[in-house]
């Protein structure tokens, strides 16, 4: 492996560990030689998860956490630091959304998209408003803000934050998720050159239509597949896998010049 890759010695933090992108994430750092601190809701992915850890000899934590609870993240901040001792990685990968319109309209039931989802027909809910925004946005926020101070401590640090080709390229009555993913790339632009006097490097990856459970909707109805992959270069879905690669390159120190950008790994779909 060629060192500006290695891992080895390096402690990650990755949320949304349970399954899926974050998994991949655990698991290719894990090959790079990184201990990992796997976070998400669910204890039993979380075990999953380890198992893949464990597999490449490095030491995998799992910490059940609510990501919208500031009292859960800190918790999960201060047992991490009393483990390993410090935060080398950060990765924020814990996400929802939906598929509903963000307000009502007239005539939306016709619309060729709303009978493929016909949760569309109906509007999003407040609650349903702010567990999102607070899932997407605000959690993200609070962990990096509980982070940051050891990662200035040792003068160097690595923050990945995971949005989506949402965040640029809109999808029809699906106003809520991009909102999110606009917003996180806002604050990693701004906590990029807040940072940098300080070592601490902020990025995002982009990813477009991945095979994870959160695209069932998607890649497992027939119609849905074909609408989206016509505007796909590529002309397939990519792989949770290849978001790990992605992820690997940022917080490396291959990637020690890179600060405040966001990547999509799309297979074209935004230059579409």
């Amino acid at each position: 492996m060629l060192k500006e890759f290695n891992l080895e010695g390096k402690v990650a933090l990755i949320t949304g560990a349970g399954r899926g992108i974050g998994r991949a994430i655990a698991a290719t750092f894990a090959e790079a030689g990184a201990d990992i601190v796997a976070v998400s809701r669910t204890s039993s992915e979380l075990r999953e998860t380890a198992s893949e850890v464990e597999k490449y000899g490095r030491k995998c934590m799992i910490l059940p956490t609510d990501i919208v609870n500031v009292d859960h993240l800190k918790k999960l901040v201060d047992t991490t630091i009393s483990t390993f001792g410090k935060i080398d990685i950060l990765i924020n990968n814990a996400g929802m959304g939906t598929m509903k319109m963000t307000v009502p309209i007239p005539g939306a039931e016709k619309m060729r998209i709303a009978q493929l989802i016909p949760d569309l027909n109906e509007p999003v809910t407040d609650t349903e408003w702010n567990t999102i925004w607070n899932t997407n946005v605000k959690g993200g926020y609070d962990l990096t803000r509980l982070v940051v101070p050891y990662m200035i401590r040792e003068k160097k640090g690595k923050i990945v934050n995971i949005v989506s080709t949402a965040a640029i390229k809109y999808t029809a009555l699906q106003g809520l998720y991009p909102a999110t993913k606009a917003a996180v790339v806002a604050l990693t632009r701004g906590l990029a050159n807040e940072l940098a006097r300080f070592n601490i490097t902020v990025n995002g990856i982009g990813p477009g239509g991945v095979i994870t459970a959160m695209l069932d909707k998607v890649y497992s109805n027939e119609e849905m597949s074909k609408t989206y992959l016509r505007s796909v270069p590529m002309g397939r879905f990519g792989e949770p896998r290849e978001v790990g690669l992605l992820a690997l390159y940022l917080a490396s120190d291959a990637s020690n010049y890179m600060t405040g950008q966001i990547l999509y790994l799309d297979g074209g779909y935004t230059v579409s």
